[in-house]
């Protein structure tokens, strides 16, 4: 890897977990869980845009077809936003297997 590709790795990982790594530290085995990381958390945020959000009444098929409405069009014009609860359920597994392997290093 070259240290730009070691740079960007580290600067995902920190924008992912608020943790700092040293670029140095990043090979391509912490490289590839990074992107196993960023593939789960993707997949599990599009899943949590179809989790109703309860309104706190009884809904009725007005509600119904505003929810549906703008849970799509949301889920076609979001970009690179990902739920917390992924982060946090999907992204520490993970997180921990990157923390070893860039203990390891090159």
């Amino acid at each position: 890897m070259t240290i730009e590709e070691k740079q960007k790795c580290a600067e995902v990982f920190k924008m992912l977990t608020g943790q700092e790594t040293q670029p140095q530290d990043w090979n391509e085995s912490a490289a590839n869980l990074l992107a196993e990381m960023v593939a789960k958390v993707r997949d599990c945020s599009n899943a949590m845009d179809f989790v109703p959000r309860p309104p706190g009444w009884k809904p009725n098929w007005t509600y119904v077809v505003k929810y549906v409405y703008e849970s799509l069009k949301n889920r076609s014009t979001r970009s690179g936003n990902y739920y917390e609860a992924c982060l946090t359920a999907v992204g520490s597994a993970i997180k921990r297997k990157i923390e070893i392997e860039l203990q390891i290093g090159n």
